[in-house]
C-alpha cells in the first residue's frame, strides 16, 4: 500500500463514519432545533451549519495528515491512529454543539404544556 492511498483510505473511512453518525443523529437534532429556534426555516439553517461542521471538522483533522514511510503494517497502524484523532475532531464538533443547543435549551423561553 502506497502513501497516497492510506492517505485517501483514511480520509474516505473519516468522512463515511462521521456521515453514517450524522445520518442517525440528524433527526434528532432537527427536533431540538425546531423546538428551539421556532421556525423550520431558522432548524434547518442551524442543522445544514451541524452537519457542515460534523463533517468538515474531522476532514480538516485528515486533510493535515502524512503517512509514514515504512512498511505495509507500520502504515495501517499509522492509518488507523489517524482515523482516531480525525474522529476525536467529529466528537470535539459535536461536543461544541451540544454545549451551544444546551446553553440556549436552558434558556429559552418555555409554554406551560397544557394536560391532556
Amino acid at each position: 500500500m502506497n502513501a497516497m492511498l492510506v492517505y485517501i483510505l483514511q480520509l474516505v473511512v473519516t468522512v463515511l463514519i462521521s456521515l453514517a453518525v450524522l445520518l442517525w443523529l440528524r433527526p434528532f437534532l432537527r427536533r431540538v432545533l425546531l423546538d428551539l429556534c421556532g421556525t423550520p426555516e431558522r432548524a434547518d439553517f442551524w442543522l445544514v451549519f451541524a452537519s457542515i461542521l460534523l463533517v468538515g471538522m474531522p476532514l480538516i483533522f485528515g486533510l493535515g495528515y502524512n503517512p509514514l514511510e515504512g512498511e505495509a503494517r507500520m502504515r495501517f497502524y499509522d492509518a488507523a491512529s489517524q482515523v482516531r484523532t480525525n474522529l476525536l475532531g467529529f466528537l470535539l464538533a459535536l461536543l461544541g454543539i451540544g454545549f451551544v443547543v444546551s446553553f440556549f435549551a436552558m434558556v429559552a423561553p418555555r409554554t406551560p404544556s397544557r394536560p391532556n
